[in-house]
């Protein structure tokens, strides 16, 4: 009898674990929870109606039925999505909810919604979530937003983002528009949360994502892979140990220095053991027209390695092949390295010539990959640039495809990034790519296609296409380099 009961006990056990809750979202900056699998969170009428949706986040910003005598009102479904009940909408009726924040800031929505074959219908635009603290304006012109529905006919369950700075949150509301009576939702949503956040870290973007997607058996966006700083950089750490990463000076990621391929740059001449300059013969690249690298436009002074963007007249025979009147320097190591820490003190030229710190490898033609720790266009005409970060990752050619791959983001500085020396670091690792500026973490991406040896490259280019024609009378202007340092983690 005993052993039966402990048998009893066992099994009863092993179904509550196997029917358990999911784990809670992200609890910090919370500030919006509505959940429709959670029948206690809401108020409804005898026919499952919902009167009002409350706010598990413990801020008690609930939603209210928006018109209570209307002919259909959201109706509450039972083992809908995934087991899960949902609460559906008919296009009549839908939820209001007051402001949450007055203030302008970083706001992150995310929703899981679908829409049923016999749900389609309705409005071309329907609205998922709204938010309107300006009633008389435009309601697509920040500072209202909203996720919507753009199209009428059935979807997939779908888990659907959006990210945005410098906005107030509310008067929201859920499954319409925050005023009138058009572009209420004909469809299902399950659950909604509101950050008055960016969620920081990729880390804490997979928790959120991947609690919605388990919960409900969605596939997760690729938003949730990537992560970019809005804003400044807040406190930055400060260099108490020359041979660690400045993001890391506790060495968590037990890093060691990498001796033959860092460089302080304080000789007089360029190490060749380390570094090759483009000297256009054999398969060297020339640069992208109409500037030429040329090798003197490499040099070593005042501790710095300086790549010169200049005017120049050259040679017809490079003239017949469309380089004219500009010249620039590629410096590239000698040494490949497959993933590590790389950190540079730099200070980009001040001039519409490219500034670029990169790893590459394109020696093969099958299989040719570019991570670009920064590109900057130090000083362009409308000044569009001149506080722009950009990164980026490329795949050129796999042995399975030749198509362009590209994973690229912006963060914008609060100064111009041409007026000083700041310190520029990448970690690439094998499951995550990060950047850093001046040991703050400013972006966050996973790595989905960069596990080759590659060379370490500072260059200038004529980006004429992106940056604009560089103005005469900025040249010639210097790229400068302080240092590089590499480090790989100790086994």
């Amino acid at each position: 009898m005993l052993r039966e009961c402990w048998l009893v006990l066992l099994l009863a056990t092993l179904a509550s674990c196997a029917h358990a809750a999911p784990a809670r979202p992200v609890s910090d900056g919370l500030v919006l929870w509505l959940d429709g699998a959670d029948r206690a969170s809401m108020t409804l009428d005898g026919q499952n109606r919902v009167l009002r949706w409350h706010d598990k986040s413990g801020k008690a910003f609930d939603a209210n039925v928006d018109n209570p005598a209307a002919t259909s009102l959201p109706l509450r479904v039972d083992n809908a999505l995934n087991g899960n009940a949902v609460v559906r909408f008919s296009g009549v009726s839908a939820f209001l909810g007051k402001a949450i924040r007055t203030a302008k800031g970083p706001v992150t929505v995310l929703m899981v919604s679908r829409r049923l074959p016999e749900q389609a219908g309705g409005d071309t635009w329907q609205r998922q979530f709204s938010s309107r603290p300006r009633v008389a304006d435009n309601d697509n012109v920040l500072p209202n937003f909203a996720l919507s529905v753009e199209k009428t006919s059935a979807f997939e369950p779908t888990l659907d983002v959006l990210e945005l700075n410098d906005v107030p949150i509310g008067p929201y509301a859920v499954g319409r528009n925050v005023v009138g009576t058009t572009e209420v939702l004909r469809g299902d949503i399950a659950e909604v949360l509101v950050y008055d956040r960016p969620l920081i870290t990729q880390q804490e973007r997979q928790a959120v994502f991947g609690y919605l997607a388990d919960k409900w058996q969605v596939a997760i966006p690729k938003q949730a892979n990537l992560w970019t700083r809005v804003g400044p950089l807040g406190s930055a750490p400060q260099q108490t140990h020359t041979d660690l990463p400045l993001s890391d000076q506790a060495n968590a990621g037990r890093w060691v220095l990498d001796t033959q391929l860092s460089d302080d740059f304080n000789g007089s001449t360029l190490d060749r053991d380390r570094w090759y300059v483009n000297n256009g013969t054999g398969s060297d690249s020339l640069g992208r027209k109409p500037a030429l690298f040329v090798p003197e436009n490499a040099t070593l002074g005042s501790g710095n390695l300086n790549i010169v963007f200049r005017k120049q007249t050259l040679p017809e025979k490079y003239t017949k092949l469309g380089y004219k009147d500009y010249t620039s320097a590629m410096v590239h190591s000698n040494e490949r390295r497959l993933y590590g820490y790389f950190e540079a003190r730099a200070k980009p030229m001040n001039s519409a010539g490219s500034s670029a710190f990169w790893l590459a490898w394109t020696g093969l033609a099958d299989n040719a990959t570019e991570i670009d720790i920064f590109e900057i266009g130090g000083k362009t005409r409308d000044g569009k640039f001149d506080r722009l970060y950009n990164m980026n990752g490329h795949v050129w050619a796999t042995p399975q495809s030749t198509e362009h791959l590209a994973n690229g983001s912006t963060w914008t500085a609060p100064w111009r990034l041409a007026s000083a020396f700041h310190v520029y670091g990448f970690d690439w690792q094998p499951d995550t790519l990060r950047w850093y500026v001046d040991g703050v973490l400013v972006r966050e991406s996973k790595n989905t296609h960069w596990h080759f040896p590659m060379q370490v490259v500072f260059d200038s280019e004529a980006f004429w296409s992106w940056f604009g024609v560089v103005d005469d009378a900025d040249l010639p202007s210097t790229f400068r380099v302080d240092y590089l340092k590499v480090w790989h983690r100790a086994p």
